[in-house]
């Protein structure tokens, strides 16, 4: 664990704990960040604090007080460029420039000048005060610098550095396995950001000159509408990254500062996973394999957005997809395309929606139908209707449990006794960041761990650490948990004689044919897979013991934690 920023000038001897404690007090009566506090008390001063703090940051320090770096490595840069970005060149190793600033925290200064001069950068820390003695000597003032930020990124004008600012984002998503892409602008900067694991993480800031001709590169790729920024546009772009060929869904919508972009990264190779790599329990595979090899009936997959459930049912459908199977599939859009499967994209703007498609599928005859989604009362009957007439037809529902799917279809108004009729069971799913193989550890259970995984105290259970390979977070990859309900004849004859939804919820929850989420998360937990805090995330365990709650790391007296420097490997 990195340590604060006190303890390691304590250490250091350069401060007393009553200082430390002096300070803290000054903190929590103004908004200062605690180096500057200790500076301003006298207690020590700029240069031990930011020598501490290149510590802390795991940082080289460079002492700029009375040092001028070399011309040609200050000439790389222009005066507006320097000023503006907050950093100077000093030096250089095994090819990459090493460039001064006075915070940790710059990452818009790495990106930026990789963008701009095409090669590595490393960072070094400085004073505040020698980071402006040697841009003056060098550069001259401030006011002086040349007009406009947009001499920083003169390049841009040319098309060729923002096809390779877009070929390097890609190029590092997919090293990162990043799920999708988010370019956000604000008024003063470009923010990058991938989700990674389904956490979003910060790749790159850039200057907001890059900002235009960025999302108008993305809309030429996407097919769209670069004068319109008013409304929402949707788009598709293919992309060839490492000789992977990724199918890129591109999402843009209007902002306070202009469009925010999302772009979704669909490995159609990657991607494709069979049964057995569902992560699912012995019992919830055996369920599983049993349910979709039914002749007839509705089979739902249901959990919020980015739950995986498209890659379930892609699972499903590889398992059915033989010679003796017609399988169709009417989605939106088509994520991944199976070989031996028939896929259609429906298209709205012509009339060729869910309804529309699933009719004409019938005449097909077809033994196994796909429908991505559920979304109102006329595809969920012509689907329902589909499956009562020999076919077995999967889809998907947005609810947050299995039972609520039912409740889901009776508010849009399908009859009970279609429902009952039809429907065979529903899976729900979360999905849970999986410990590193490489770097997690056991310790020994704490009361938490006692309370949701049901292990004796003192027992051991396994715990993130943070390596090289997962990036510092403890977790990579991700696997599934499982909530499964089956419809049997008492759940048939609640929906018949009940049109209290309740009435069914309350009956599904007390069958026996129900697995509740928490099973199958605590178990997997128990298992070594995961940990407790992920359970925590995606279920409703209630927790007796408020002092059992996971600590959250004391923060008054420490600098805000650096960003960590991106380098080419």
């Amino acid at each position: 664990m990195r340590k604060k920023l006190g303890e390691i000038l304590i250490a250091s001897g350069a401060i007393s704990e009553e200082q430390l404690r002096s300070a803290l007090a000054l903190q929590n009566q103004r908004t200062v960040l605690i180096g500057q506090a200790l500076i301003e008390q006298g207690a020590t001063d700029e240069q031990t604090v930011y020598r501490a703090l290149a510590k802390q940051a795991r940082l080289p320090f460079v002492d700029l007080a009375e040092r001028t770096p070399p011309s040609r490595l200050t000439d790389l840069l222009d005066s507006k460029a320097a000023w503006e970005l907050e950093a100077i060149p000093v030096a250089e190793k095994d090819g990459d420039l090493v460039v001064a600033v006075a915070d940790p925290q710059k990452v818009v200064v790495v990106d930026t000048l990789q963008f701009l001069l095409d090669r590595g950068i490393l960072l070094a820390m400085t004073t505040p005060e020698g980071l402006r003695g040697a841009l003056t000597r060098v550069f001259g003032e401030q006011e002086h610098a040349a007009s406009g930020r947009a001499a920083a990124v003169e390049g841009h004008a040319d098309e060729a550095p923002i096809v390779r600012l877009v070929n390097k984002m890609f190029e590092e998503a997919v090293q990162m396995r990043a799920s999708d892409i988010h370019i956000e602008p604000f008024i003063d900067r470009v923010r990058i950001r991938y989700r990674v694991d389904g956490t979003l993480k910060v790749a790159a800031e850039h200057p907001v000159d890059v900002y235009a001709p960025l999302i108008s590169h993305i809309k030429v790729g996407g097919g769209l509408d670069i004068a319109e920024k008013r409304r929402p546009q949707d788009g598709r772009i293919e992309h060839r990254v490492a000789g992977r060929e990724l199918d890129v869904r591109v999402s843009l919508l209007p902002s306070s500062h202009g469009q925010t972009c999302v772009m979704r990264l669909l490995d159609r190779e990657a991607n494709l996973i069979s049964l057995s790599d569902l992560g699912m329990s012995e019992e919830a595979k055996e369920w599983f394999e049993h349910l979709i090899e039914r002749p007839h009936g509705i089979f739902l997959v249901t959990g919020p957005t980015g739950s995986g459930k498209t890659t379930t049912l892609y699972a499903a459908l590889q398992t059915l997809n033989r010679p003796d199977k017609k399988i169709l599939t009417v989605e939106d859009p088509v994520e991944y395309r199976i070989q031996g499967i028939n896929q259609v994209q429906v298209h709205p703007r012509i009339g060729l929606d869910f309804s529309r498609v699933l009719r004409a599928f019938l005449r097909q005859a077809p033994n196994v139908v796909l429908v991505g989604e559920i979304r109102d009362r006329e595809t969920a009957e012509v689907a329902i209707q589909a499956s009562l007439t020999g076919h077995i037809v999967f889809s998907t529902v947005h609810t947050n449990d299995a039972p609520s799917a039912v409740t889901r279809l009776l508010d849009m108004g399908v009859p009970p006794f279609l429902i009952a009729t039809s429907l065979q069971g529903v899976l729900a799913q979360r999905l849970m960041r999986r410990l590193c193989s490489e770097c997690s550890t056991t310790k020994d259970a704490g009361l938490l761990d006692a309370q949701v995984l049901g292990v004796e105290a003192g027992s051991k259970v396994s715990r993130p650490q943070g390596c090289r390979k997962c990036g510092g977070t403890g977790y990579k990859g991700r696997l599934g948990a499982f909530e499964w309900l089956e419809m049997d004849e008492a759940l048939r004859e609640a929906l018949f004689q009940s049109s209290d939804p309740n009435h069914f919820v309350a009956a599904a929850n007390n069958s026996e044919r129900w697995r509740p989420l928490v099973d199958d998360a605590t178990a997997k937990a128990r298992a070594g897979f995961t940990t407790v805090e992920e359970v925590l995330r995606i279920t409703k365990v209630a927790v007796a013991d408020e002092s059992a709650a996971p600590e959250s790391e004391e923060t008054s007296a420490s600098i805000p934690a650096p960003t960590e420097v991106k380098t080419d490997e």
